[in-house]
């Protein structure tokens, strides 16, 4: 092993024990490229050649990633206690999700494209192999991708050489051995590909009503559950926080604009709801609600500056 070699993986040991932003700068030390604001919880072990965070990520308690190279896009969220380990890389895309007690395996490429996911106690195995070939057992490898949108359940099995396709829905509990193409709802131990199209509801809301759906729920939630005073009236929800009222609405007039065109921004504090970017300023308030609507509405904004690649 080169001498740089371990000085980066006793840097990356320590990164371990200490809390951020200690950890970050840690990190930054072994040469890892980390964005602004992305969040590393102590007890996470991050063991690869190269490691590119994006801005604003998460990567939570008990997580150990031990990778030729490991990259996570802006705003991923990495739950507790994933565990991935193997001799190639882990590329994870912007917005993505990997839910807590996770195992990757990824002795072949891994890769999570915008906005996929993949449910908590859910493993993907890129090989199998076991028991000897001299016997006639079989071995597999190949690699694994999620495209754009895709989403695997809690509790699923996704084996060597799987594609699953964009928009495609894995099932809880699914055994996926075989690719499948977009747009899918699969479901089966294993699947035998008898899956069935996805189509999207018809009686989805417009971007109008779905705006003011949020602003009441969110109402709701903060005085049931966080505790913290908000009204909506009129079309227009109030936050207060630290004594400062903040309003969110539909139109130009708001604190934080709720936008319904493709490509329309402004120059305070928004979220579009047509192609899901914000803007880069930071607020409490802000920041509270848009983890109100990752959570119950599904809903990541990425910086409108980057690209989602």
């Amino acid at each position: 092993m080169h001498k740089n070699d371990n000085v980066r993986t006793i840097l990356q040991i320590l990164a371990f024990f200490f809390p951020h932003p200690v950890n970050v700068w840690l990190h930054r030390l072994a040469s890892a490229k980390i964005g602004r604001h992305a969040l590393i919880h102590p007890g996470v072990l991050i063991l690869a050649r190269s490691v590119e965070i994006g801005p604003s990520a998460r990567i939570r308690f008990g997580t150990m990633i031990s990778a030729r190279s490991f990259s996570a896009g802006e705003k991923t969220l990495i739950g507790y206690f994933v565990q991935a380990k193997g001799m190639s890389d882990l590329k994870i895309g912007p917005a993505c999700v990997i839910g807590p007690q996770t195992m990757i395996n990824c002795d072949c490429p891994v890769t999570l494209n915008y906005y996929s996911g993949v449910g908590p106690r859910c493993t993907l195995f890129t090989h199998g192999s076991f028991l000897p070939t001299t016997e006639g057992y079989r071995t597999t490898f190949g690699s694994i991708e999620l495209k754009e949108k895709a989403w695997v359940t809690m509790g699923s099995t996704v084996g060597p050489g799987v594609t699953v396709g964009a928009g495609t829905t894995v099932m809880p509990g699914t055994v996926l051995l075989e690719s499948v193409g977009p747009k899918r709802l699969v479901s089966g131990n294993p699947v035998k590909l008898m899956n069935i199209p996805f189509f999207p509801s018809s009686k989805n809301k417009t971007l109008e009503e779905l705006a003011a759906a949020i602003q009441e729920q969110y109402c709701i939630w903060a005085t049931t559950f966080d505790g913290s005073g908000a009204v909506f009236s009129n079309g227009a929800l109030t936050i207060t926080h630290w004594g400062r009222r903040i309003t969110v609405s539909l139109g130009e007039n708001a604190d934080v604009a709720l936008l319904t065109r493709p490509g329309e921004t402004r120059k305070g504090m928004y979220f579009n709801l047509a192609d899901l970017r914000t803007d880069e300023r930071r607020h409490a308030a802000k920041s509270k609600f848009e983890g109100f609507m990752r959570l119950y509405y599904g809903l990541t904004f990425l910086s409108a500056s980057k690209d989602l690649k």
